[in-house]
């Protein structure tokens, strides 16, 4: 008997809300998904659950789908900790195939208890790997991380439904503007049997707790000129939709898509923001530990605008400027060079990381303890993968601070408006103050209030309220 075994290794100490989820996935047949806030141990949780349903088979086959193969290096850290080395799943299937291939007909005949393979969602969905899921057999575990991938039509296509055992995990398992990949979701794996929010994982310390602060920023005059010539165009392209944009607007119409982009953009990299953002940083008594995110646009950096940099870049210019050690964090940056900068980044030898996406999903930077949002989608996954990222704990850190920057026109010029283009502003907006709502909620202070040693951010969220007629919020 080949020595591989799924077992808890002894310096795990499960908290009891992770015995909760495995019980009640457990209770539920071995299917189900796990909402848990970002940060709360979702890795754990799920490979406590595959060790429950190691020991109850005697024997297991266990695969974990990733969208990204950072993760798989990551999970596969993990599961070396429970015991077995997994195979790890991506690239060229030269690397992996034949190992895989080795492992499973080992554990078919009963030469080996237990198999485990990390692969990536685009893997996962191959001819190559979909032909070796065919044999397995009753004892194998699907876990889904970051399950709300898989719901895109391509991928779900690729669920397996020979197989028993299936677990999701998602700190946000609903699919923006997708209500059929997200039925898919709910309905292959199960629903969601366990849940551990935010609010509940600050209380019991699984995350800190943190100070937000909204920042309102005011378009220069440009930028409000080009913003309210395409508010003028998307109200026109929207205006016969009931109650704002919804999924097939986004969809079908690529006019609208184009407009809705390019508006984007122009709030992302709105220039004041990184005047706002130097003010904050020239204030603060010391910069350590300090994320900034960034829209994915350029900016002017000469007054006739002959001369455009990437937000990130001037960004980073920017702080370096200001005396501040901050480096560029991106899809341009190699594996090897990423894994420098976070070590770097965690030992405080290095100040800040700008970042325009890669920090959202699946890397642990927990010595985090202030975030400058200068741009964010109104999508709320991103939002919440971010503010979850944030409050990992961490040795010396007590809480966290989130600074959000919200652009909006002048209030002068929305009188301008006419009636269709008010409503699709207002649309905006109502999306914005949905992510402040959602900050705020679990924050210790309310968005209005002053922040002990953090100057409050320009304008008022109650006057933006009132201009916009969205007092309910």
């Amino acid at each position: 008997m080949i020595d591989a075994t799924l077992s808890k290794p002894d310096w795990v100490e499960p908290r009891e809300y992770q015995h909760d989820a495995v019980r009640a996935w457990s209770k539920n047949g071995g299917r189900g998904t796990f909402n848990m806030a970002t940060g709360t141990g979702k890795t754990v949780t799920a490979l406590l659950t595959a060790t429950q349903a190691a020991a109850t088979l005697d024997e297991i086959f266990v695969i974990v789908a990733v969208p990204y193969q950072h993760l798989v290096d990551q999970w596969a850290e993990s599961v070396q900790d429970f015991g077995i080395d997994p195979v790890r799943v991506y690239e060229s299937r030269k690397k992996w195939e034949g190992l895989l291939q080795r492992q499973l007909n080992e554990f078919q005949s009963g030469a080996r208890d237990a198999v485990v393979a990390v692969v990536t969602h685009t893997t996962f969905a191959s001819e190559h790997f979909q032909r070796l899921l065919s044999r397995t057999n009753s004892k194998t575990l699907l876990v889904a991380d970051e399950m709300h991938h898989l719901g895109a039509p391509h991928l779900r296509e690729a669920f397996p439904e020979h197989v028993p055992l299936r677990l999701g995990l998602s700190a946000t398992p609903e699919r923006w503007y997708d209500d059929e990949g997200t039925e898919a979701l709910e309905t292959y794996f199960g629903g969601i049997v366990y849940e551990y929010g935010l609010e509940r994982a600050i209380d019991n310390g699984a995350l800190c707790p943190y100070y937000y602060v909204p920042h309102i920023v005011t378009l220069t005059a440009d930028e409000t000129a080009e913003y309210m010539q395409l508010s003028r165009r998307i109200g026109r392209l929207a205006g016969a939709v009931q109650g704002g944009i919804g999924d097939a607007d986004l969809q079908g119409n690529t006019s609208l898509k184009h407009a809705l982009f390019k508006r984007a953009r122009i709030v992302g990299t709105a220039e004041r923001k990184l005047e706002r953002l130097s003010e904050l940083i020239q204030h603060s008594a010391t910069v350590e530990h300090t994320l900034v995110y960034c829209g994915d646009g350029s900016v002017e950096v000469d007054e006739v605008g002959q001369e455009t940099r990437r937000h990130v870049d001037a960004t980073v210019d920017l702080l370096r400027t200001l005396g501040i050690d901050a480096e560029r964090f991106t899809a341009r940056e190699s594996q090897a060079e990423r894994e420098r900068l976070l070590n770097s980044f965690e030992c405080g030898e290095l100040q800040a990381l700008v970042a325009i996406r890669c920090l959202d999903e699946g890397v642990d930077i927990p010595a985090t303890k202030t975030a400058y949002m200068l741009a964010s989608s109104t999508n709320p996954r991103q939002f919440i993968q971010r503010r979850g990222r944030i409050l990992r704990n961490h040795p010396g850190k007590d809480h966290a601070v989130v600074h959000d920057f919200i652009a909006v026109p002048g209030s002068g010029d929305l009188g301008s408006l006419d009636d269709e283009t008010f409503d699709a502003e207002r649309s905006l907006i109502r999306k914005e103050l949905q992510r402040v709502s959602t900050f705020a909620d679990a924050a210790m202070n309310h968005p209005d209030a002053e922040v002990p040693g953090i100057p409050s951010g320009q304008g008022s969220l109650r006057e933006l309220k009132r201009l916009y007629n969205l007092r309910d919020m």
